[in-house]
């Protein structure tokens, strides 16, 4: 699974000031895959991946909030609709 310290590299962030807020943003991620029937326990790089976006979106990485929101949105209705991604027993 993608850390904190990850994310805030990707979003070249230097410091650890942050990683609170960034943790808090892959978590809330996690729940909305598992709201849509994502298995929000997945470690794999798709699932990474789609943290990612959220996070970018949430911190306007780049001055793109709304397009990286957007690009999560499309990545996590696609994964919903896999059934590699789907929560066990749904």
């Amino acid at each position: 699974m993608i850390t904190a310290e990850q994310l805030r590299k990707k979003m070249r962030i230097s410091h650890a000031h942050m990683d609170d807020d960034i943790t808090d943003n892959m978590d809330v991620a996690r729940l909305d895959m598992g709201r849509v029937g994502i298995d929000p326990d997945r470690d794999d790089a798709l699932t990474d991946k789609a943290v990612e976006l959220y996070c970018k979106a949430q911190f306007d990485y780049l001055g793109k909030g709304e397009q990286f929101l957007q690009h999560y949105e499309r990545l996590r209705d696609a994964m919903s609709m896999a059934g590699e991604y789907k929560c066990a027993g749904k």
